[in-house]
């Protein structure tokens, strides 16, 4: 569930209790309400055991705190240079902002030589 500008994410959280993660992302004006088990970083593990690669190998791209568990997951993580300073310390590169085309694959792979 997504709630747009709602201001008390502590508020939903003790109502939703320990079943259930809610992340504010966006400076707060996005509220991201899910199962415990749901995540981003669960589902692109699912996907990645079933194409037999491991997330050593996988590249990812993130810019908020619902990006840390992705970045902690995977070999090759990529900050939004918008991104949070949490995960910008553990990306082993920052990019351009999303307003900059900072995820164009092919720009960054051809301008860096991280990978």
């Amino acid at each position: 569930m997504l709630l747009l500008g709602y201001e008390s994410s502590n508020r939903l959280a003790k109502c939703f209790g320990d079943d259930f993660n809610v992340i504010a992302t966006d400076r707060g004006m996005l509220v991201q309400i899910m199962h415990k088990s749901a995540s981003k970083e669960a589902a692109l593990q699912r996907a990645l055991n079933e194409i037999g690669v491991s997330p050593e190998k996988a590249m990812v791209f993130g810019d908020d705190h619902n990006d840390l568990g992705l970045f902690q997951l995977c070999g090759y993580p990529i900050a939004m240079g918008n991104a949070i300073d949490e995960l910008k310390a553990l990306a082993k590169y920052v990019t351009e902002t999303n307003d900059a085309d900072g995820v164009a694959v092919e720009k960054l792979l051809l301008s860096t030589k991280h990978f």
